[in-house]
């Protein structure tokens, strides 16, 4: 698949699963339903532009898995397993895999001549608590890598409703980005400087988000999914001469099969 929007969609979207009408749930940060089955689906993903001269907006995606009662894998968010609470508790905590996807030179033209970014991979710790309707998620996950060799964190309010016959799950929350995350993905060194491209160095960085999950069930074991999430990219990342824009957008139209 080619890579559209780094991270964002990754912040955005990934929180996108599968769920059948009246039984979704949040469990490590993620809108997980059908509890206990295996998935696959795939589907269509549009995004703004995040780096300057972006070469693709539109790709398709694929995702599988298995989503458990406390372990849960899957393309989209990785690998959990929560090993505290259960779901009648109002708190619940798991630990979390989860990879950053990197960039290749040729991405966009902006990126032209720079080093390649490579993927990177987060070990985690992620905190639910039920409130009510509702789930306030807080994670902490550290790179273990070695790549950008420091950290992110993440708090997010979903509130899951059912809408007639359609799972209706909207959300808001803030990702904080270390300083060497955003100097390794956004940040431009010296050598890499030309004159459309100076160099940059920045602190750490906010992303504030907003967004939903739609999901329709078809069939027992059909769901077609919509979500659209959007991110306001504070200035220590958004004044990067890379990215292209503060305001980011990303929304996707699926299928799913659970068996």
């Amino acid at each position: 698949m080619k890579k559209i929007s780094l991270t964002i969609s990754a912040i955005l979207l990934s929180h996108a699963a599968l769920a059948d009408a009246g039984n979704t749930y949040i469990r490590n940060g993620n809108i997980y339903s059908h509890e206990g089955k295996g998935f696959v689906g795939g589907g269509v993903i549009t995004a703004s532009k995040y780096y300057k001269g972006q070469k693709h907006q539109t790709t398709a995606y694929l995702n599988g898995g298995y989503h458990g009662e406390d372990f849960n894998v899957d393309l989209g968010n990785g690998i959990n397993y929560r090993f505290a609470g259960n779901n009648d508790d109002i708190l619940n905590m798991s630990v979390f895999m989860v990879a950053n996807p990197g960039f290749d030179a040729d991405d966009a033209k902006i990126l032209k001549g720079m080093k390649d970014r490579d993927f990177s991979g987060d070990l985690g710790l992620n905190a639910d608590f039920h409130l009510g309707q509702g789930t306030l998620s807080g994670k902490f996950q550290q790179d273990v890598t070695g790549v950008y060799k420091s950290f992110q964190t993440d708090l997010t309010y979903y509130h899951p409703m059912q809408l007639g016959f359609v799972d209706f799950v909207p959300y808001a929350g803030v990702h904080y980005y270390s300083e060497d995350f955003v100097n390794y993905y956004a940040g431009v060194s010296s050598s890499e400087a030309t004159v459309g491209r100076p160099a940059y160095k920045a602190d750490g960085a906010f992303a504030y988000k907003v967004g939903y999950n739609m999901i329709i069930p078809v069939t027992e074991h059909l769901d077609i999914t919509q979500a659209t999430g959007y991110a306001y990219l504070d200035s220590d990342l958004s004044d990067s001469p890379l990215i292209d824009s503060e305001n980011q957008w990303a929304t996707t139209v699926g299928v799913n099969y659970t068996f």
